[in-house]
């Protein structure tokens, strides 16, 4: 063989090796808990990527080992019970995307200052999101949307309808001045409680273009609902953790510097961060994180027993000769350490007496009247409600600035004293709203409306939820 040919030969070999050495990254995306108090299971989804991100699939239960130990150290083997591929797309993934409102999305992808709305960062992550909601294309999947700032407001809990959640992004609009800081941390935690009894594969994406920017910090004036509290990166960690929730960042734009502590946000909670540069590079890192999520593995295994606040886990995955190993913890929630069965003798008078509960509240809840319709007030962008729910207990309810309105929304503007009123018909137990001013319900402009329970209306820049039992046997 001549040395031209050998030379190619022993590249060739050399890149073979190399791509087995470093072709496959493991990653323990989350930890699911849910099966462990009353079954002692664990679920470990785990993220196999090549060097470009993408899932590697085909993979069997034989390429995988799961250890586990309580303090980080001693590791003990566990068989694993079950094994599930692509378990993101079998069972579907709740997606909560964090869309950043501060002052400079409102700028140029290069930093630059513009008043056309085309050229605005925050027009090309609306256009990158809705791309996104319209590529979700399984039933099983749920999206929800937060807009944060100053504050943080949740404009839709996660849902399956990825159409109507599209919608609220037209309710995001420029800030005003106190509003336009930047509460990263702040945002990043608070996100983790609306996944609160919510199963399966949980994700968090945050866009931002820039770094956390406190209101606090920043103004030395007290925070209109934090007051002097600062939040660190470690408490949006923690609140991740002990949800089993992975965090994925994206880095927005090329005039802003990405928070130093994003990238580590991410990799503690089993999630990475992307940066995007322009509309399309945006739109391509929503749908690869959901590809990537969707092509994971689920590895079921039992507990060990041993007491600990803390258990550790440890994921190989073996191809070509080659392991390749992930380790992350999760929260122990097992009673005094041991299983069930070793403590059914203690826990059955618990269980007994919670039960009698749960039978007391259903009977309780089955003899309550139902109670009339209501508006609930979930945000103002300005201003501030003077109460936040409004039971409709009359023919007609005012909504305004004023301080003779029924629901009075203080301070803001652009409200009307009787901006929008509510009005009952008696004949078919129907209500209907009736605007004076600029008012929309589920995102479309309205003078008039007859409403449906769990109808969105913006009043004057006010968030409000119409609820009715009427089918339950209420007002009459």
């Amino acid at each position: 063989m001549s040395s031209r040919y050998r030379g190619a030969l022993v590249a060739l070999l050399t890149l073979g090796a190399s791509f087995g050495a470093f072709g496959l990254n493991i990653t323990i995306a989350q930890i699911d808990t849910s099966g462990l108090l009353l079954r002692q299971r664990v679920g470990a989804y785990v993220s196999v990527t090549d060097d470009q991100g993408e899932p590697v699939t085909g993979m069997t239960q034989g390429s995988f080992s799961v250890l586990e130990s309580p303090d980080g150290l001693t590791f003990r083997n566990v068989p694993v019970r079950d094994f599930e591929q692509n378990a993101g797309a079998a069972e579907g993934i709740t997606f909560l995307l964090l869309i950043d409102n501060s002052g400079s999305m409102y700028d140029t992808l290069d930093g630059s200052r513009t008043e056309d709305p085309a050229r605005m960062r925050i027009t090309h992550a609306k256009d990158a999101v809705r791309s996104f909601a319209a590529s979700m294309t399984n039933p099983a999947d749920r999206v929800g949307l937060v807009a944060f700032n100053t504050r943080y407001i949740l404009l839709s809990r996660p849902s399956p309808d990825k159409e109507k959640v599209a919608g609220f992004l037209d309710q995001i609009r420029r800030p005003v001045t106190d509003d336009a800081y930047t509460e990263l941390y702040a945002a990043i935690k608070a996100a983790s409680s609306e996944f609160a009894g919510i199963p399966g594969r949980k994700v968090i994406i945050v866009l931002s273009d820039g770094e956390n920017f406190p209101f606090f910090t920043h103004t030395g004036r007290a925070h209109p609902v934090f007051g002097k509290r600062v939040f660190t990166p470690e408490e949006s960690v923690t609140s991740n953790q002990e949800e089993g929730i992975s965090v994925y960042g994206i880095n927005f734009g090329t005039g802003g510097e990405m928070d130093r502590n994003l990238r580590a946000i991410a990799r503690e909670t089993g999630g990475r961060v992307f940066d995007a540069a322009n509309e399309e590079q945006l739109a391509g890192i929503y749908k690869a994180i959901h590809r990537q999520v969707a092509g994971e593995y689920l590895l079921t295994y039992r507990a060990t027993m041993t007491p600990a606040e803390k258990k550790y886990v440890r994921v190989t995955v073996s191809s070509t000769g080659q392991e390749t190993s992930a380790t992350r913890f999760y929260f122990s929630s097992v009673v005094f350490g041991l299983p069930l069965e070793n403590l059914w003798i203690w826990l059955l008078l618990p269980l007994i007496a919670a039960f009698l509960l749960l039978w007391l509240l259903t009977v309780l809840k089955l003899e309550r009247k139902p109670g009339p319709a209501s508006l609930e007030v979930l945000q103002t962008r300005v201003g501030r409600p003077v109460t936040r729910i409004v039971p409709l207990t009359s023919s007609k309810t005012v909504i305004g600035g004023s301080a003779r309105a029924d629901l009075t929304i203080a301070g803001a503007p652009q409200m009307r004293e009787e901006h929008a009123t509510i009005l009952y018909d008696p004949k078919d137990r129907s209500y209907t709203v009736v605007g004076s001013g600029d008012i929309t319900v589920n995102n479309r402009e309205v003078k008039t409306r007859k409403l449906e329970p769990g109808d969105v209306l913006d009043v004057g820049g006010a968030t409000i939820v119409f609820d009715d039992d009427k089918e339950k046997g209420g007002k009459k």
